[in-house]
């Protein structure tokens, strides 16, 4: 028997929503974390061992939608004709899965013990606080499925509290949860931020000034986490203008998405999640909610790379301890929160779905 065949199927747009996640949203993450350990593997004195955790959750995060493709899509198919191979399979992931969760949590646990132990004053500012980040936004990710799980267990061993609380709070929250509702929560949420975005990016841009630029910069032989100084003579004029400018970019063309925000989510919630749409509308909608997904994603990728990476450039308006920069790592930290509301939400209702739902 395939452990991955069930009788009761997810509905379409909640296995969209797991496909999103497990294909898009967990590899982003990963190769995101892997870059930041390559980028500062001597950017910790205090805890050298600290972009090496990263790496590592990295790679092993890699392993996710590798994991599903093997046994959401594989292993099924094999069951209708190698049953004996697909038995097989079922037998390692049995083994495997349990000893890949455990070992996880403990590298999540090792990590924060490094993080919460590391001396901040010997350590990078912006590797430090990336992972704390990273290390709350696991934390949230394990505990949001457990909390909820929870939760269930909870109204089955005690169903008179369970009807007469969580199920009338579950009911409500649905009926309230129209289309209207997301809509105004994601215009209230989008387009403050992302016009905000764009006023400091433009009003950032139009202010620099290389005249008086310097920057500092990390010598890849520097393990102390000191900073070695130099003029813009030493370096190439026209690289370091092209820096410069990378924070104002990043924020205008990132604040342009996030209010499009709203646009792209009434087009997948009109035309992607109701099943009476016409396949070929359902079709191109699905491929512009996407493929603007992926840019918001590569866009995000270019923010941590232009933002974590960034040299210490002694400006006013665009240089490293400028406004401008705590602005957009500020908006970075805020839409990678966003992000994680998302991913937790969407978490709920898979679970919801697989495990209680009858519809």
């Amino acid at each position: 028997m395939c452990l991955f065949s069930t009788e009761k199927d997810l509905p379409d747009r909640v296995r969209n929503a797991l496909i999103l996640i497990q294909y898009l949203i967990i590899p982003f993450y990963s190769c995101l974390l892997m870059f930041q350990g390559v980028l500062n593997i001597n950017g910790c004195a205090a805890q050298p061992l600290l972009p090496v955790w990263h790496i590592v959750a990295g790679s092993t995060g890699l392993i996710v939608p590798l994991l599903y493709l093997l046994f959401d899509d594989l292993n099924p198919a094999l069951a209708k004709k190698c049953p004996g191979l697909s038995e097989a399979l079922d037998n390692v992931v049995v083994f495997v899965l349990p000893v890949y969760i455990l070992f996880e949590i403990a590298w999540l646990i090792t990590g924060t013990v490094w993080v919460v132990g590391v001396d901040v004053n010997e350590c990078d500012k912006t590797i430090h606080i990336f992972s704390v980040v990273v290390i709350v936004n696991f934390w949230i990710h394990i505990l949001t499925p457990l909390l909820f799980m929870l939760c269930l267990c909870c109204s089955r061993i005690f169903p008179f509290l369970g009807y007469c609380t969580y199920w009338n709070i579950m009911k409500d929250a649905i009926e309230l949860w129209t289309r209207p509702v997301r809509l105004g929560i994601c215009l209230i949420i989008a387009l403050p931020l992302g016009v905000s975005m764009v006023g400091v990016g433009v009003y950032s841009l139009q202010s620099c000034s290389n005249e008086t630029a310097e920057i500092s910069f990390k010598s890849p032989n520097n393990t102390s986490g000191t900073n070695t100084t130099a003029t813009e003579s030493e370096l190439d004029q026209d690289m370091l203008d092209v820096e410069m400018h990378h924070i104002p970019v990043w924020l205008i063309v990132a604040g342009i998405l996030v209010v499009l925000v709203p646009v792209f989510y009434f087009i997948y919630d009109a035309f992607c999640k109701p099943e009476d749409v016409k396949q070929s509308t359902k079709n191109l909608s699905q491929l512009l909610v996407i493929l603007f997904l992926l840019a918001g994603l590569a866009w995000a990728v270019v923010g941590f790379v232009w933002i974590f990476g960034a040299h210490n450039i002694q400006n006013t308006y665009c240089g490293h301890n400028s406004t401008t920069y705590w602005f957009a790592f500020a908006s970075l930290i805020i839409l990678n929160s966003l992000m994680d509301v998302w991913i937790c939400f969407k978490i709920c209702v898979i679970l919801y779905w697989a495990l209680i739902s009858d519809e």
